[in-house]
């Protein structure tokens, strides 16, 4: 059976659903707003990019690198505000390092984190970004899993390959193969 597909809105729900579990004292949504009210100490996700992988799993699907993105918000106001988002971007950085979030991707790996350019819409808020990527398929595999498992495995050398040279092969079941 083939490696199971991701669904990037199923992605996005189960990334926000780990983020509130992690950080219940978080407002925890998507894609950030750049008006209206936020309700501070805040994570945005975003999927901020989405790259081919340079390798082909041989299933028929596309494997893609996706970068994510966690904008942690927290209002200038609160005591030592810059050393509050710091401390949240590195419980971020430790939360994330590793995690597949329950998702059939890679595990994740943390990225940076780094202090977000001023934007007049979050005035008055400390706001930094937490970068984090990891690897899923899309499209479904090839490979059902249907079929004959082989219990026994030999391995033959060309030319002396066939039926005609059986006795030429070696049985190498559960061993690791020769390297020439």
């Amino acid at each position: 059976m083939g490696i199971k597909e991701i669904n990037i809105v199923d992605a996005h729900e189960a990334i926000v659903q780990k983020l509130k579990e992690a950080f219940p004292k978080c407002t925890v949504g998507d894609y950030r707003r750049e008006t209206g009210k936020v309700v501070a100490p805040a994570l945005a996700l975003e999927l901020s990019e989405i790259e081919p992988s340079d390798s082909d799993p041989g299933t028929g699907q596309l494997e893609i690198n996706m970068r994510w993105v966690v904008y942690p918000l927290i209002h200038f106001r609160v005591k030592n505000a810059a050393r509050e988002v710091a401390a949240i971007v590195c419980a971020l950085a430790k939360f994330i390092d590793g995690n597949r979030f329950g998702l059939p991707v890679s595990a994740a790996k943390f990225v940076g984190g780094y202090p977000e350019d001023f934007k007049p819409a979050k005035d008055g808020y400390e706001e930094w970004r937490v970068e984090f990527e990891f690897s899923g398929m899309l499209g479904e595999s090839v490979w059902t899993g249907e079929g004959i498992t082989p219990e026994t495995v030999f391995l033959g050398y060309t030319p002396l390959i066939g039926a005609e040279n059986i006795e030429e092969y070696e049985d190498v079941t559960g061993q690791p193969l020769p390297a020439s």
